[in-house]
């Protein structure tokens, strides 16, 4: 580099030089010429004023002398004068014959111009001039005084040649000097410029070393400096500087990084485009902790990992399954599943809590082994109450390689999703706890306000109608006072076990209080009504109720029945009348099923508030 770029100095100075000694020697040509065209003035101007001189003493025909001694001078190669034909015809010839000896001469008879022209071979130059005389009436001498002529004709001429290869050789021995010095001068300046360029073109060769490793990701390397040039030092000293910051920089971002976050092994050789990935990666999982803090349950934060797998990491077979301690009851939570495949409490991952991949072992889980030959189920411990599986199927060896490649980046997803699958889990558990009765699993009270507040409004849009039962244990005091408060509880909770079984899908029962249950039978007609309430007092009639000392008793119950909005617009009141229907059937004897009519309410002091 440091001698291409002293090469390109040299050369550049050498052209101009060049193109100064082209002018130079264009220039001194023309100076050449034209001083031998101004002594070719010069001598013409003499010649003519010596043959005035001449005409004037009367001794024209001494006059040959005179110009043999002019065409002896040095550098005249040869000297003629011609006459016009005017002035052969008023004085003849003369001497030598002075009439035109060439196209020249008549030419500048015939335009009265002069011609000067140079004439040069590689053995010789010359400069041919013909100057005419042109007749003056006013000049000194009065050229019309002697010849017959009229102002301006041409009288004459003199034609000259002189040799002038001895100037050009000098110039051509002038130039050659000039260069000469010039090649000296140029050498002189490539040594100049070749040693103090040495330790910029070294460390310019450093810096473009150091860069490239850069470039390709090495951080590590330095500028190195030659010699004790300042400047250069300086210059070192901050682009080194810079890439030690770089470099500390970049490896205290990884290992800050790497507390916190999962990296994947990249396929990125540089540093610093590593670390832009990452930070991309932190900001994309910034913006999914964000948005997942304003769902609303599990099941949203659920959908949009599923969505995430699918979209930013590309899962095309795959599914997230939720379980609780000891893979009880897994459930699909997001399917994305293009196989049939339901949770199964046998999947070697639920089973051990350690990651399986079909290519550890030939049919390692025989139970994914069933659905796909290539497979991967990774369990995530979200909190010491429940897990979340990720099981993926793969067409490919290629691909399975592939979702494994992306697992460590899915880990850091699940970390960020944890907390609040935590914390929305605990708000579920606390809202089942304040809605649901712990004896027996079913809605209590407070359940009852909400549910009927939304029910109530589409009741009343859509024309829904409900069946409301009222049901209470007969004689419950008796249970709790004979067999103790944990018996009655045993016969509490074989109530509700037989209300579950007997109800469908979209029919709500709760815990009213104390041995009292409500059932609320959605869209539901008189009779169906009135069957589901038999059932349900035949079935707890016929089950047995174990008392502490291993003896079995038997219970009954009544059912008070009442239909909204049938009996009233307001399901309170239906409830309501439902209870008296309740109450009715206890004084009827019980163990029966009673439904709702006005005549229930006759005697009774409330009569009027209905």
């Amino acid at each position: 580099m440091q001698k291409r770029l002293s090469w390109v100095i040299v050369g550049t100075i050498f052209i101009s030089f060049m193109l100064l000694l082209v002018i130079y020697i264009l220039s001194m040509r023309s100076f050449w010429i034209k001083g031998a065209e101004e002594k070719a003035a010069v001598i013409a101007e003499l010649v003519q004023d010596g043959l005035s001189a001449h005409m004037l003493s009367g001794t024209m025909d001494q006059r040959e002398f005179f110009l043999n001694k002019i065409a002896s001078a040095k550098g005249i190669d040869s000297l003629w004068i011609v006459r016009s034909p005017s002035v052969i015809e008023q004085f003849g010839k003369g001497f030598n014959n002075e009439t035109p000896r060439d196209e020249i001469d008549h030419e500048v008879l015939k335009t009265s111009t002069s011609y000067k022209k140079v004439i040069e071979s590689s053995q010789s130059a010359k400069l041919r001039v013909s100057a005419p005389y042109v007749a003056k009436e006013h000049a000194t001498p009065n050229c019309m005084a002697c010849h017959n002529a009229k102002e301006g004709e041409v009288l004459g001429l003199v034609s000259m040649v002189f040799d002038i290869a001895e100037i050009r050789t000098d110039g051509i021995i002038t130039s050659l000097v000039v260069l000469g010095f010039s090649l000296i001068i140029m050498l002189f300046v490539f040594m100049s410029i070749n040693h103090s360029m040495k330790p910029l073109m070294a460390l310019f060769d450093s810096i473009n070393y150091v860069m490239n490793k850069a470039q390709m990701g090495d951080y590590t390397r330095r500028v190195r400096v030659e010699g004790k040039n300042k400047d250069c030092e300086n210059v070192a000293l901050w682009i080194n500087s810079l890439l030690a910051k770089l470099e500390s920089s970049l490896m205290d971002i990884e290992t800050t990084i790497r507390k916190f976050l999962f990296v994947a092994p990249s396929h990125q050789h540089d540093p610093l485009l590593e670390a832009q990935t990452i930070v991309h990666e932190l900001s994309d999982i910034y913006q999914f902790k964000r948005t997942i803090e304003f769902d609303e349950s599990k099941e949203d934060v659920y959908n949009r990992m599923g969505t995430i797998l699918m979209d930013t990491f590309e899962l095309k077979d795959f599914a997230l399954i939720e379980s609780g301690k000891h893979a009880i009851s897994p459930r699909i939570v997001f399917d994305a599943m293009q196989t049939q495949k339901s949770p199964h409490a046998t999947c070697r991952a639920l089973r051990t809590k350690q990651s399986v991949y079909s290519d550890q072992f030939k049919h390692i889980c025989e139970t994914c082994a069933h659905v796909a030959p290539h497979y991967v189920c990774i369990p995530y411990v979200i909190s010491d109450e429940f897990e979340l599986l990720l099981s993926a199927t793969a067409s490919s060896k290629e691909e399975l390689e592939r979702i494994k490649e992306k697992l460590p980046l899915i880990q850091n997803y699940i970390d960020g999703a944890r907390p609040e699958l935590v914390s929305k889990d605990l708000m579920q558990i606390l809202k089942i706890s304040s809605t649901t009765d712990a004896l027996t699993g079913l809605y209590n009270r407070k359940y009852l306000d909400e549910y009927i507040e939304k029910a109530l409004a589409q009741a009343k849009r859509n024309g829904i109608v409900y069946g409301v039962l009222m049901i209470d244990i007969d004689y419950f005091k008796m249970v709790n006072d004979t067999y103790g408060h944990d018996v009655g509880d045993k016969a509490i909770k074989a109530l509700s076990k037989i209300l579950q079984e007997s109800i469908r899908e979209a029919d709500t029962a709760f815990r009213f209080g104390g041995e009292e249950f409500l059932v609320l039978l959605y869209q539901c007609e008189k009779s169906m009504i009135e069957s589901i309430a038999h059932k349900i007092r035949i079935k707890f009639e016929k089950t047995p109720i174990q008392a502490n000392n291993g003896n079995s008793f038997y219970k009954t119950l009544s059912v008070g029945v009442s239909i909204f909005p049938n009996h009233s617009d307001s399901i309170w009141k239906c409830i309501k009348f439902a209870d008296i229907a309740l109450y009715n059937a206890k004084e009827q004897g019980r163990n029966c099923v009673k439904i709702f009519d006005e005549t229930m309410l006759e005697g009774k002091e409330m009569k009027s508030d209905y």
